[in-house]
């Protein structure tokens, strides 16, 4: 291949990419803008601002669902605390252990992974028809989100013990009388401390936005965000609805830029 028709190819890349750049605009960012800028408006039919210009739907959506803003970042911090711990003292177990190659820590580590292979529909349903009981005073929807975000976060640390020669780490300092929670949380911790984060911030996305597993746990007294959503949009104005989504965006948008920031510095 000559320069000629490398040039003519790296062309065509270029105008391919700037096509999916505008394709991305049109069908996720243009809808987006238009919902923020629908939640302004006091009635949205045929044109967004014929009947004038509101923040009474911010009001409504405060007034009503303020439990529910709060609730659901209670219930997401909990889930990134509880996975942070649990995920990493896993990914740390399963990676550090003299055995870490055999059958049984491989099939244990597909175990962990099997909720993202399995639709969350289904999770949330099993999860409510085994423990009633739990999900009328709430719990379950804690319990769905940690099982439904604990792959991420066992992945992203596994991933990063396995790029170094952490093991080797570990047995130094084992050798020197360090125990297994002095070796984790003083050696080999802090040394991961950037894909955690990473991986911290996935999960609290992930469990923010979460709706599927979501809706067969909830109950009147104990919702989310996103079930808020849906039932604004279900049972209330369009434009509530718009406003609800507009009020999830101001929480989801600097944490994707942060979680941006993160996967630049971890690859730094």
């Amino acid at each position: 291949m000559d320069i000629r028709q490398t040039s003519q190819f790296d062309r065509i890349l270029r105008l391919f990419a700037i096509f999916l750049i505008i394709l991305m605009l049109l069908f996720i960012v243009v809808p987006l803008i238009f919902t923020v800028l629908g939640s302004f408006s006091v009635y949205w039919s045929k044109t967004l601002y014929s009947k004038g210009v509101t923040l009474k739907w911010y009001q409504y959506i405060w007034q009503y669902y303020r439990h529910t803003i709060l609730r659901t970042f209670a219930i997401t911090s909990a889930t990134v605390l509880i996975n942070v711990l649990l995920g990493s003292m896993a990914a740390y177990k399963m990676t550090m252990t003299a055995n870490r190659n055999s059958l049984w820590i491989k099939l244990a580590e597909e175990l962990y992974t099997l909720p993202m292979a399995i639709p969350g529909i289904a999770i949330g349903l099993s999860l409510a028809q085994a423990y009633p009981h739990l999900k009328q005073i709430g719990v379950m929807i804690l319990v769905g989100h940690v099982l439904y975000t604990f792959p991420i976060m066992l992945r992203t640390v596994t991933g990063a013990l396995r790029t170094k020669n952490y093991a080797a780490i570990d047995e130094c300092a084992a050798s020197l009388g360090a125990g297994p929670f002095y070796r984790f949380f003083k050696v080999i911790f802090p040394a991961i401390r950037v894909p955690v984060i990473s991986g911290a911030i996935n999960v609290f996305m992930l469990s923010l936005g979460e709706f599927n597993i979501t809706f067969f746990l909830y109950n009147p007294f104990v919702m989310t965000l996103p079930v808020g959503m849906y039932e604004a949009y279900a049972s209330l104005r369009i434009e509530a609805g718009s406003a609800f989504t507009a009020v999830f965006l101001l929480f989801a948008i600097p944490l994707t830029i942060l979680m941006n920031k993160f996967g630049k510095s971890q690859q730094v």
